[in-house]
């Protein structure tokens, strides 16, 4: 299955993924906070061994990345560090262009796009599709295609998401830039993965 299709029906409360187009997986990591002799290919049962003690610990962000097509994509097991700052994507940018996917269980979907080191697009969905929730120097770049996909924009603060639903909406607007994730790199294959250092308080 292409693109993010396996994810529209999971049962995923977390979700904080980030991408970025023309650099590699490890650059990312590095982009992201890894410490370059911390990023290491490991199994899924080693994975488990040196991780699965930490991983919803405070403080610990345990990020697997992967490829698709021109991007590199990094998935934080149960860290939103991808929205928590929005200098992140603009790290993650600089020299190319990234996209972050944030959704939790509120609901709430929070999509960011940069290029070249410069948040270009941000809409949270906390407040719904209005401006309230629009941050960037385009906040209104991706509202044809939101409106394409069947989404009501007319309502400042409107939820009508369209026969896509709140997530199906931006799943298919993040695989119209050219993202996706192989479901078997997450679960089943070696993964190129690291802690990120800790968070400045």
């Amino acid at each position: 299955m292409s693109g993010l299709g396996w994810m529209y029906g999971a049962d995923l409360p977390l979700l904080s993924l980030t991408f970025a187009r023309d650099i590699s997986a490890r650059e990312l990591l590095e982009r992201m906070g890894a410490e370059p002799g911390d990023i290491a290919i490991r199994s899924q049962r080693e994975f488990a061994d040196e991780f699965g003690d930490v991983l919803f610990e405070d403080d610990c962000s345990v990020v697997s990345t992967g490829r698709y097509g021109e991007w590199a994509l990094a998935w934080e097991h149960s860290s939103w560090r991808c929205v928590e700052s929005e200098q992140l994507v603009r790290d993650v940018a600089a020299g190319t262009a990234a996209l972050v996917v944030h959704a939790n269980e509120k609901p709430m979907v929070e999509i960011r796009y940069a290029e070249e080191g410069h948040l270009v697009t941000g809409i949270n969905t906390l407040f719904g599709l209005g401006p309230d929730g629009r941050t960037g120097a385009v906040p209104g770049k991706f509202d044809p295609a939101l409106q394409s996909l069947g989404a009501d924009l007319r309502n400042p603060r409107g939820t009508d998401y369209g026969p896509l639903g709140l997530r199906g909406l931006f799943f298919r607007l993040a695989e119209d830039l050219g993202v996706g994730i192989p479901h078997a790199d997450l679960v089943d294959n070696p993964v190129l993965c690291a802690e990120l250092e800790p968070r400045v308080h």
